[in-house]
């Protein structure tokens, strides 16, 4: 009887559910896209073929060609399933992103999938009129660019810009695959004429490694770059269209994914404690979109509490403040990890992290004001945001708000989220089709033993030379902080650091959207369920989120030969960091407001730590200067 329950389970969690609808989209791109967009190619390469006899010799080779096109479609797709991902490699730096992407297993697949594919496509253009006598007259220069210079310059930019990862906007749940490819046809002609360019430039480089002439003919390089550019292009169009379909979002023909369930909610809390990246970030895509939606009847069964005797928001809840309390230690130990690293090398002269030793910090954050931070979350604030135990006989756990049009004038941007989406963040991960598998999979689910013992190789020399350039710093393998390297703070970047600390960063925004849509609508459709009843719980740990990941976002690291320093204050606004852990501060902030105004008179009510108030009368202030600001310059 337990086997049966736990099969009807798995038959109808949120991972199985998703492998089948990602299975079907990856079906439908090779069966219907690829098919009909590789007839149409192949129909322009022949229409563009030189015959010196008839058409009918035309017409004789367009199946080959086609099958040919069809192959090279196949074979890349098939290579971007195996690699595709949705969090950060974790790179800290430009080396080490090198490092990594060049010594891998991945990067020796890519080049040899794009050789076979170049191969394959300049034999199908070859008797092209434009570049006849290309590959008839300079056969070595046509051979050196097919197999060898156009797959090594597209699989290094490849690798390098992590082109497997999946994109993703927070500001949207869906996006139809015809859309997205519109969306970014200027961007794949760019892209592919850039390419060719940069390889025509250092093409001569090579020719003198191997004794030729570094000079060519005028039309033999104007042949050689459109060769190359057919080529990107073609790459291009199959990368993008692939990240097209393996994107759309966590709706499968207008409904939520979930909905295909008997039991939704329950299936929907499964995918958002999955452990699978890709089948996780859909389930939070689904959860935001059904906090944000206009359809009230896709929350209600989140208000009701007589679901199977449990509470589903209670489920819900704790789902979002795992991902949000994670992603807050991980900052708060490296940066505790980056101050006791800096001060053991003596890297640091005037303009520190934080100043005096770990159990008194003090750092900066809203600005310029120092604040007391505690040991386990540094949660207090501006130190000009006074607070007293009793203001005017009111509790001191209650705030006493400001009246409510404070903010009717209030800038469009204090929700952050509206108006930045992150790509690559997904900007490209979905490993396997078969639907009882998981997606982190290989097509492969065994790998032979010539492939285990080839990564095995790489691994070793990747780790050799990561342990002899990259030597850690301290040896202290039982310290639970992260352990830095005089490389990582010799060549830190802020923006690649903070997507190694938040690997999968939509999660975390999609909890804070989610979060603050539930509360902010459920006023109104269950303004005595338990969703309201959380408010408190919400708000404290917004407010962590706000303390630890403000100090990130205040910090500036540069790296130069005198090591690394920090530049607390006194940035431009041209600098300001646009880094994940930055612009989740943001909307921690943002999502703290809306909350604070939207509850109003009913958080009076409400017991709130001090922390949560000091917050928020920050907040209430800086929104009453700003419209006392915008008031006086209107009038």
């Amino acid at each position: 009887m337990s086997n049966v329950i736990r099969d009807v389970h798995t038959r109808y969690s949120y991972n199985t559910i998703f492998s089948d609808i990602c299975k079907t989209r990856f079906n439908n791109m090779i069966v219907r896209f690829f098919l009909s967009i590789t007839f149409i190619q192949t129909l322009l390469i022949t229409l563009a073929s030189r015959y010196n006899a008839s058409w009918i010799q035309g017409i004789l080779l367009f199946f080959p060609k086609y099958l040919a096109l069809y192959f090279v479609a196949i074979c890349l797709i098939i290579s971007r399933k195996n690699f595709l991902h949705v969090n950060s490699l974790g790179y800290s730096s430009f080396v080490t992103q090198i490092v990594g992407g060049v010594c891998s297993f991945k990067a020796i697949v890519y080049y040899v999938t794009y050789s076979v594919c170049s191969i394959m496509l300049g034999n199908s253009i070859g008797d092209n009129r434009i570049l006849y006598s290309l590959s008839f007259h300079n056969i070595e220069n046509y051979r050196l660019y097919t197999w060898f210079l156009i797959p090594l310059v597209y699989t290094v930019q490849h690798v390098f810009f992590d082109a497997d990862k999946l994109t993703f906007s927070i500001d949207s749940q869906y996006q139809a695959p015809q859309q997205y490819i519109t969306l970014r046809l200027e961007k794949i002609l760019i892209k592919s004429s850039v390419l060719s360019v940069i390889l025509l430039l250092a093409a001569p480089l090579t020719y003198k490694t191997l004794g030729w002439s570094m000079f060519l003919p005028i039309i033999t390089q104007i042949q050689l770059l459109i060769l190359s550019f057919i080529l990107f292009l073609q790459f291009e169009i199959i990368n993008v269209t692939f990240n097209a379909h393996m994107s759309i979002g966590c709706l499968h023909k207008g409904k939520p994914i979930s909905s295909l369930s008997p039991s939704p909610i329950e299936t929907l809390v499964s995918g958002l404690s999955s452990k699978k990246p890709f089948t996780k970030l859909t389930a939070f895509q689904e959860l935001s979109y059904r906090a944000t939606s206009n359809d009230t009847s896709l929350r209600l069964p989140i208000y009701s509490s007589q679901m199977k005797n449990t509470n589903p928001w209670s489920n819900i809840l704790t789902e979002c403040i795992r991902v949000i309390q994670t992603n807050n230690i991980t900052v708060n130990n490296y940066l505790t990890s980056l101050e006791n690293t800096m001060s053991k090398n003596k890297r640091l002269q005037k303009d520190t992290l934080r100043k005096g030793s770990l159990d008194e910090h003090e750092s900066d954050i809203f600005g310029n004001q120092p604040f007391a931070t505690n040991k386990e979350f540094n949660t207090d604030y501006p130190s000009n945001v006074s607070f007293d135990s009793n203001i005017n006989g009111v509790n001191a756990h209650r705030i006493s708000l400001h009246d409510d049009n404070i903010l009717l004038n209030r800038r469009k941007n204090s929700s952050y989220y509206n108006q930045h989406s992150f790509s690559n963040m997904g900007s490209n991960n979905l490993s396997g089709l078969d639907a009882y598998r998981s997606y982190n999979e290989t097509i492969i689910t065994r790998d032979p033993k010539i492939i285990i013992l080839i990564k095995t190789i790489i691994n070793k020399i990747k780790n050799s030379i990561v342990s002899f350039f990259f030597p850690a710093s301290s040896n202290n393998k039982d310290s639970q902080l992260p352990q830095l390297t005089l490389f990582d703070l010799w060549y830190l970047s802020k923006e690649r650091q903070a997507e190694k600390l938040i690997p999968l960063a939509v999660c975390h925004m999609e909890s804070i959207v989610s979060l603050m849509g539930f509360l902010i609508k459920a006023i109104d459709e269950s303004p005595k369920g338990s969703v309201v009843a959380s408010v408190g719980e919400v708000l404290k740990h917004l407010e962590k989120s706000v303390a630890i990941l403000g100090k990130f976002n205040e910090w500036r690291p540069e790296s130069n030969t005198s090591g690394v320093t920090s530049k607390m204050n006194g940035e431009d606004e041209s600098t300001k960091s646009n880094d994940v852990i930055s612009l989740l501060y943001e909307l921690s902030i943002s999502a703290f407001l809306e909350i604070v105004l939207k509850y109003n008179v009913l958080l009076n009510d409400v017991y709130l730590d001090e922390d949560v108030i000091k917050l928020s009368k920050w907040v209430l202030d800086m929104c009453a200067e700003e419209q006392d600001t915008i008031s006086t310059t209107h009038y």
